[in-house]
């Protein structure tokens, strides 16, 4: 089972226990939003559980409205005790979530037990997890098994945006020669119907981009097939695309120009147009290091 599949188990999962008290003289809607916050999931991994649950025959979609139509059975779930997701994979995920949702924000502090509870890992698994995430820098150790968010300046901010065009650039000139037959021309066609799909209802969607840009990253970094590149990646995740310490006044304006420069440069990818990649390339890494500036300052 892949780490996608557990998660949209586990959602499966929860969407079912909050319907167990429906009986068939009720009419109850489901929303994405709400169900979202609520399982603390992106409305992408909603969409996917429910189409599982209208599968199911658990509720009917029509458009915009998912209706409920018959209580869950015991056969409903998902068993997901064996499930071949990491312990470590989880706990990546869900203090990402976390970040991403602005429930960690700078000075916040939490402990290793507290977060142990909430994910559902036991306490060595986050333990290890966070001293391996606290080489990026943005959290600190403090005395008993307690930790704290902190702040990166702007020496740091401009150290990573340097760092990124040189890895990016070199990656994306390596996936301009790739083979046209290479599936990874799909991929990026699929990726840019995801974009335009949510690019024509960015007022709802919008908060969807932090999963489509590191998958858009990802596949220009993946190009390089360097291990260091990679590596590399986690960083630009947890800074740039988990947008953290971001001001949200702006990040409706803010996601759709990220959306059409990333449009833009699967376009130029598509038609293999070597200096329209690089020049749109150029565009969105200087949109990234104002952005990137402007959260360190604190400016609106």
């Amino acid at each position: 089972m892949s780490v996608h599949s557990h998660l949209i188990q586990e959602t499966v999962n929860g969407i079912l226990a909050s319907l167990v008290d429906f009986s068939d003289d009720s009419t109850v809607y489901l929303k994405d939003n709400t169900l979202a916050k609520k399982l603390n999931v992106s409305r992408t991994t909603i969409r996917t559980a429910l189409a599982e649950l209208e599968k199911k025959g658990i509720i009917t979609i029509e458009g915009s409205q998912k209706q409920v139509v018959r209580a869950p059975q015991a056969s409903d779930y998902f068993d997901t005790s064996n499930s071949v997701s990491s312990k470590e994979e989880i706990i990546e995920k869900y203090f990402l979530n976390l970040i991403h949702h602005g429930k960690l924000l700078p000075g916040d502090k939490f402990s290793e037990l507290e977060l142990a509870k909430s994910s559902g890992c036991n306490t060595i698994t986050v333990r290890e997890f966070l001293i391996k995430f606290s080489r990026f820098g943005l959290i600190d150790k403090s005395p008993r098994a307690k930790w704290q968010m902190v702040e990166f300046d702007e020496k740091f901010a401009l150290e990573l945006i340097e760092f990124r065009r040189i890895l990016e650039m070199s990656s994306i000139t390596k996936l301009l020669s790739t083979a046209q037959r290479d599936e990874v021309w799909q991929e990026l066609s699929l990726l840019l119907d995801k974009h335009n799909e949510v690019l024509a209802d960015v007022e709802n969607r919008y908060t969807e981009l932090s999963e489509l840009d590191r998958e858009f990253h990802f596949i220009i970094q993946r190009a390089s097939e360097n291990r260091f590149f990679m590596q590399f990646f986690d960083v630009v995740s947890l800074i740039c695309h988990y947008h953290y310490q971001w001001d949200k006044g702006d990040e409706l304006e803010r996601n759709v120009v990220a959306l059409e420069e990333h449009i833009e440069i699967i376009t130029q990818l598509l038609a293999h147009n070597t200096s329209g990649v690089i020049a749109a390339m150029e565009t969105h890494l200087n949109t990234a290091k104002e952005t990137l500036l402007r959260s360190v300052h604190g400016l609106k």
